[in-house]
């Protein structure tokens, strides 16, 4: 872990080393309340080497190039609260994207987009109640990034209360240029294509092969959100949270649609990663 650790911070600017120092100091002090001060039936040694591994992959995205930029990432560990039965520290892990350089006024003030968006994802955990006992783990990848544009995919997984785990898959997806803006269906697709429409029955014959059409609004209505659109060299990405295209114990299922499928419905300046 040192070697990780330290070859990040040797990556970053002084703000992104005191940043990841600070995500460090906090995932120390957490770790203990995890694995040491508390009881768990994991017991503190396979606690330790979870958390270790966690930790170690975590900051394999610490410092990471992409595209023109240094990612690094802001890490926010807590441990509040303890489950209902047993007794058990419940654990709270946020980490987020952030541009450590080249910095300039679009990058800070994505940097800043992204830390408002985290808090009002926030507000809507457990149902609305974010105030309610649970285990939050809220984890990223960056897909694509170019000077104009940048993807990133969240993943957030739950365990509020005595409901039942919970993952969801959320893309934040900004243009830099001219102004900052967050990506619409009009920046990617012709407003005057059945873009929609295909996208809808691609995916709704990957992954309802039989016909099956239980889930055929779910997919109409996912399809059409940015927010379910992740954009990589293969293709576009879509994403289905639980439930929406699929059983619920199916999990987030994802449909990749080549850009050479696409290219006649996206506008000139899609940004569609090279």
């Amino acid at each position: 872990m040192a070697q990780r650790y330290f070859g990040a911070l040797s990556l970053l600017s002084d703000p992104g080393k005191t940043i990841l120092r600070s995500g460090q100091e906090q995932w120390l002090s957490v770790v203990k309340v995890l694995c040491l001060d508390n009881k768990r039936a994991e017991g503190p040694t396979a606690c330790l080497r979870r958390q270790y591994a966690d930790r170690l992959d975590d900051l394999s995205s610490a410092a990471v190039s992409a595209g023109p930029f240094v990612f690094s990432r802001i890490d926010h560990y807590a441990s509040t609260g303890k489950q209902l039965f047993t007794g058990t520290p419940l654990e709270q892990h946020t980490g987020l994207p952030r541009i450590d350089h080249p910095l300039s006024p679009q990058a800070e003030q994505w940097n800043a987009a992204i830390v408002r968006m985290a808090a009002t994802a926030r507000s809507n955990w457990c149902f609305g109640e974010p105030d309610t006992p649970a285990d939050h783990i809220v984890s990223f990848k960056i897909q694509s990034a170019t000077p104009d544009f940048i993807n990133v995919k969240m993943l957030h997984t739950a365990l509020c209360g005595q409901a039942a785990g919970s993952r969801n898959i959320n893309n934040i997806s900004y243009f830099l240029k001219p102004t900052l803006h967050r990506l619409s269906a009009a920046d990617l697709f012709r407003p005057d294509t059945q873009w929609a429409s295909f996208l809808a029955d691609r995916a709704a014959r990957v992954l309802n092969p039989d016909g099956d059409t239980f889930f055929n609004d779910g997919i109409n209505k996912d399809v059409r959100d940015p927010t379910a659109w992740s954009f990589t060299t293969a293709g576009l990405v879509v994403s289905f949270n639980p439930g929406d295209a699929g059983a619920m114990a199916s999990g987030i299922l994802d449909v990749t649609i080549p850009w050479t499928d696409l290219r006649r419905f996206v506008t000139a300046t899609a940004p569609i990663p090279q």
